[in-house]
């Protein structure tokens, strides 16, 4: 009984958060970890078992909808120079992030945690911004790329924090190997076989679903993947990323299916893992630790500079503008949802101390807030500029 009572506190804050981040002009996602956190301080609702696992698919479902977004057929047309420089870019990230973490007393764990990318709050900024705005489409291309080497970097690490360095660790990196170059493989084979029957996409899913085909064989492959990795030892991660990546490289034909999905993700399992992370914020201990607010500065520091860093390394010449570069930074500094899942791989880990964990949590929200309103003051300023001067 308890438990349907938390349920339908919860979904009275789903309903809530909207209207309150239309009204704060907060993004959602910080208004629905601030209302997890106020009402479970104030003992609304408690944690169980039952709601952690529904928000444990909430989060599954949203690796499976960034996934979505990831055509590779799309990816091939963007040509050799574009890899080139996402590798320098990504190279100079995580060389620069193992170099800070070595020389300070991080844990490992902010070697994969510091570089982080999330698609979450990008995907917001393409709905304010101009579509042909180049430093953010690029932004989402690599921050594609950037959300798969991130979800690869938490496998890695997790075996690493699960077995040590051992035989076993290993042998995890080894299956991990393997199943990524099985998928490759799939990946080949699927393309040979839709060329030479192209009605078998229409079998799976039809253009019209008139009886939910198209949600039930996406269902289907969400959970089977997310078996297989579990039966592999791997994170489950990778196999709701896989699932949507899937979808999006071969059955785009169902235009709706995209919308259909995020519809029913965010609608309710998304904002329930958000208020659930929420819920897991001690508000006193936060309020009354310094270090904690020192730590959280120190976190949302590194993370700007070490993209800002890896951005005029590898961008500077391609924006010919030191603003563009500076906007396509700040645009992968914001990791909102992805930083705070891998707060929660973190906390599973046994990687980070609480205190870090909140400081992670801390940091996504500050970065969400201030770094979408700097964004827009920069954006502003340069256009006015740029119409001044009649030229960019």
């Amino acid at each position: 009984m308890e438990n349907i009572i938390a349920f339908g506190i919860v979904a009275i804050l789903i309903v809530i958060a909207p209207y309150l981040s239309s009204l704060t002009r907060l993004p959602l996602v910080a208004v629905e970890i601030m209302l997890g956190a106020l009402a479970f301080h104030f003992e609304l609702f408690s944690q169980s078992e039952s709601l952690e696992f529904v928000a444990h698919i909430g989060f599954l479902f949203l690796m499976f909808l960034c996934g979505l977004e990831v055509d590779l057929k799309t990816f091939t047309r963007l040509g050799k120079g574009f890899l080139k420089s996402a590798f320098l870019y990504f190279l100079v990230l995580y060389c620069a992030a193992l170099f800070y973490v070595l020389n300070t007393e991080l844990s490992e764990f902010y070697v994969a945690a510091l570089p982080v990318m999330s698609l979450g709050m990008i995907m917001a900024m393409l709905k304010e911004y101009p579509k042909d705005t180049p430093w953010l489409q690029l932004a989402l291309n690599v921050g594609i790329l950037g959300e798969l080497i991130s979800i690869v970097a938490l496998v890695v690490l997790n075996g690493a924090y699960s077995h040590g360095l051992t035989w076993e660790l290993y042998e995890t990196l080894l299956v991990l190997f393997l199943f990524l170059t099985a998928i490759v493989g799939i990946f080949k084979i699927a393309d040979v076989l839709f060329w030479w029957f192209p009605a078998l996409k229409f079998f799976l899913i039809p253009k019209k679903s008139s009886k939910n085909q198209d949600i039930r064989f996406s269902a289907m492959l969400f959970f089977i993947l997310i078996g297989i990795t579990q039966v592999l030892g791997l994170e489950s991660v990778l196999g709701a990323f896989l699932a949507g990546m899937i979808l999006a490289t071969y059955f785009h034909h169902q235009k709706g299916l995209a919308e259909k999905l995020n519809e029913f993700g965010f609608g309710f399992f998304i904002p329930l893992f958000f208020i659930y992370v929420g819920s897991t914020l001690d508000l006193n201990l936060m309020l009354k630790n310094l270090h904690l607010l020192s730590l959280t500065l120190n976190i949302i520091v590194i993370m700007v500079a070490l993209r800002l860093i890896a951005a005029f390394v590898a961008y500077r010449r391609y924006f010919k503008s030191y603003v563009k570069t500076l906007l396509f930074a700040f645009s992968h500094s914001m990791p909102l949802t992805f930083l705070v899942a891998t707060a929660q791989l973190g906390m599973q880990f046994g990687a980070i101390s609480t205190e870090e964990y909140y400081a992670l949590i801390l940091a996504a929200l500050m970065e969400g807030i201030f770094l979408t309103i700097g964004i827009k003051l920069i954006y502003s300023y340069w256009i006015k500029l740029c119409n001044k001067e009649l030229k960019c």
